[in-house]
């Protein structure tokens, strides 16, 4: 049976960074499709619209847990396409379908998605056998405020255990493919 992996991502970016991250989001989706993952994002445009037509037109199959939101296209490289009204329903739906987890470039609903899977793994609910990986060095950021936190005893658990990072998304299917072997 083939793993899902759900990758968050933003549905937006500067223009002077599109290509770049862009160019990521769709090669994250194309080396998902080669090594046989089933590729779940939120469906929409930018980085997850990139993310899915790497797939999708790298034979992968794809699935949008889409968002009603007024005014937004959703992709058009979905082989399955699953409507949401309510955002804490589908945010449930998305972590209780990954295998496994990626992070692309992303605004608020990624740093959001990012925190409830580390909330979830920290807490039991999610397997700790199930990888997080963010890709891009944009989350070195994340991860000194995770450790001001812990500092400030504000959290109480070291958070690096639940979680990877890594610079491009060769080295996150890297890991995928060992966390499964």
């Amino acid at each position: 049976m083939s793993k899902h992996i759900v990758v968050f991502a933003a549905n937006e970016c500067k223009k002077e960074k599109e290509n770049l991250y862009y160019s990521m989001a769709y090669e994250t989706g194309k080396l998902l499709a080669q090594e046989g993952f089933i590729t779940v994002t939120g469906g929409g445009p930018g980085l997850m619209n990139e993310t899915m037509r790497g797939a999708f037109e790298n034979g992968g199959r794809t699935i949008g847990f889409c968002l009603n939101v007024k005014g937004r296209e959703h992709s058009i490289y979905l082989s399955e396409k699953r409507m949401y009204y309510d955002l804490r329903k589908r945010q449930r739906e998305l972590m209780d379908i990954g295998d496994g987890f990626l992070a692309l470039p992303g605004g608020l609903g990624t740093i959001y998605e990012i925190s409830g899977v580390l909330a979830l793994k920290r807490k039991g609910e999610i397997s700790p056998d199930r990888p997080m990986i963010l890709i891009d060095t944009i989350y070195k950021n994340l991860e000194k405020l995770f450790h001001s936190l812990q500092e400030e005893g504000l959290i109480g658990h070291d958070l690096s255990s639940l979680y990877r990072m890594v610079q491009n998304p060769m080295q996150a299917i890297e890991l995928l493919k060992g966390s499964f072997s």
